[in-house]
């Protein structure tokens, strides 16, 4: 399934990259791309392994936040 977020609190567009690339590791994600600079992060994945996803966002770097948009 297909969500959208915006995504806030990232330092930079090479961190945004190297999340993105962490959370395409998961098992159960299909695709991540995270665009920094419109702060929004679309994924595709099984709802199974939305709470890791989640989890590896706040755990990446303080202050990383969440909204679902879609």
């Amino acid at each position: 399934m297909k969500q959208i977020y915006i995504i806030k609190g990232l330092d930079c567009a090479n961190c945004a990259l190297n999340l993105e690339k962490k959370i395409s590791k998961i098992n159960g994600v299909s695709s991540c791309n995270i665009n920094f600079l419109a702060e929004k992060m679309i994924i595709d994945l099984d709802e199974k392994s939305i709470n890791e996803v989640l989890l590896t966002c706040q755990n990446f770097e303080d202050g990383v936040q969440l909204k679902r948009i879609k």
